[in-house]
């Protein structure tokens, strides 16, 4: 038998399989204490589950850590439950909340074209000296998309410092040889970095949710990629479908849809300028520097679907798939 879950709207249920935390809010977003009890949780070898009404929304570094595992979303729908993400119903064991057996995912609802938000994932490689100075491709992400820099940073939401490059890596430094995870802000525009260090130098992730796709024209992606050209390894754009400033209502989704690919000047030095012009996409054009030029591959407007021309490209420079498909 499902045993009810009825407790007071700000306690907490601890379990020997799950932390369960409620959030009566029109928007949730990653705390410190929701990343710590994350941390908590899958250290001692439970999940974390937070439980909405199906009114929330959740912020895009909520959903990242989500993406990680050993945490679920969990909506409450009328008398029942459902997974935050998939709509799949679920309901409480005595233990966790599961989801319900032989139960079946409620299918994804069409969007249509052109609704939802970009969304922009960068990886750059920076040498580990003195004069590293992280945050460049927020900020080139921001300004290309918002039409202004960063506003602020901090370890979890929201955001209380004001942005600075300099005390964002004296804090990643500090932290070194530790990976670090920041939280990014700015006008309606969300993210996180990360930040970590490999034989090669230091890696920096970036992954922002913006603005609305209809709202960002094709010279303003054409600048984001430009500004990205001299330093990214590579830049992915996409459009999510339900995503928008960085918050993601309760409802089934399908993935984010890839638009466009920038191969950064390292992966495209080692095959040459040729072979880069010889990418599979729907448009290809050559940026940065002549000495050491990336390449922005259109992914979107073709006769294919833009997640094959991805991997086309992909397999022709040699490169790993740089996002998970979420």
């Amino acid at each position: 038998m499902v045993e009810p879950v009825n407790w007071h709207p700000a306690a907490d249920r601890s379990t020997a399989e799950a932390l369960v935390v409620e959030q009566d809010r029109r928007v949730v977003g990653l705390s410190g204490w929701l990343a710590d009890a994350a941390v908590e949780t899958v250290t001692g070898g439970r999940f974390l589950q937070v439980l909405t009404p199906s009114r929330s929304h959740v912020t895009y570094p909520l959903e990242l850590m989500f993406g990680q595992g050993g945490s679920h979303w969990v909506v409450r729908d009328g008398n029942g439950f459902r997974d935050g993400f998939t709509g799949a119903p679920m309901a409480w064991t005595g233990a966790r909340f599961a989801q319900v057996p032989d139960s079946p995912v409620p299918a994804v609802e069409p969007v249509s074209a052109g609704h939802g938000g970009i969304e922009v994932h960068v990886v750059t490689r920076y040498p580990a000296d003195g004069a590293l100075e992280l945050g460049g491709a927020a900020d080139a992400v921001m300004r290309s998309l918002t039409g202004n820099g960063p506003r602020g940073w901090g370890v979890a939401e929201p955001a209380t410092q004001p942005w600075s490059p300099r005390e964002i890596t004296a804090h990643c430094r500090d932290r070194a040889p530790s990976p670090t995870s920041l939280v990014v802000v700015g006008d309606g525009a969300l993210g996180v970095l990360r930040v970590e260090r490999v034989d090669s130098g230091v890696l920096e992730r970036l992954q922002v949710s913006g603005p609305a796709s209809g709202t960002v024209s094709r010279d303003g992606i054409d600048d984001l990629v430009d500004r990205l050209a001299p330093t990214a390894r590579t830049a992915l754009v996409a459009v999510h479908p339900r995503r928008v400033n960085g918050l993601r209502p309760a409802a089934p989704s399908p993935p984010a849809l890839p638009y466009g690919i920038l191969v950064g000047h390292e992966a495209v030095g080692e095959r040459g300028a040729e072979h880069a012009r010889d990418a599979p996409a729907v448009a290809v054009r050559l940026t940065g520097s002549p000495e050491r030029p990336a390449c922005w591959c259109l992914l979107s407007g073709g006769r294919q679907a833009p997640y094959e021309v991805l991997t086309a490209v992909l397999h022709h420079f040699g490169l790993p798939e740089p996002v998970d498909r979420g």
